[in-house]
């Protein structure tokens, strides 16, 4: 079962009221313990300011021709890699980082973590990222 909850008081809430219904006709039992799986839902305006930050990074070095290779590089840089084995050895490839694939607070980590390889990357430190980034919003 999913649906949206907030937080208000400090109890979870469903955020609709079909989905407050969907809660109640589940027949859970009280004092039972359930997993939860948290995720907060992307956040758009921010997707829209990772790839700001990306497109700032690439204007600004030499290495990359082709901004996709820039991005799955800062990608893997930040520590979001897949690793396959093959019959040769081992393959790492970036992770995806559709909205299907990351929830908001995994891609608040990789943007984070994103700032910090392309400080070292462009030789920036990260008050100078933030105060262009709004250049390219």
């Amino acid at each position: 079962m999913k649906f949206l909850v907030k937080k208000q008081f400090g109890k979870l809430i469903p955020v609709y009221n079909s989905d407050l219904e969907a809660l109640k006709s589940a027949k859970l039992k009280e004092n039972d313990i359930y997993e939860v799986d948290i995720k907060r839902k992307r956040n758009y305006e921010f997707h829209k300011k990772y790839f700001a930050l990306v497109n700032l990074c690439f204007d600004n070095q030499e290495t990359f021709t082709e901004f996709e290779d820039l991005r799955n590089y800062l990608t893997m840089k930040a520590g979001y890699v897949k690793k396959i084995e093959t019959g040769t050895g081992q393959m790492i490839l970036p992770l995806s980082i559709s909205f299907a694939k990351m929830d908001n607070i995994e891609f608040e980590q990789l943007y984070q973590k994103t700032i910090d390889v392309i400080c070292k990357f462009i030789d920036v430190d990260e008050k100078g990222i933030m105060s262009e980034i709004i250049n390219y919003l």
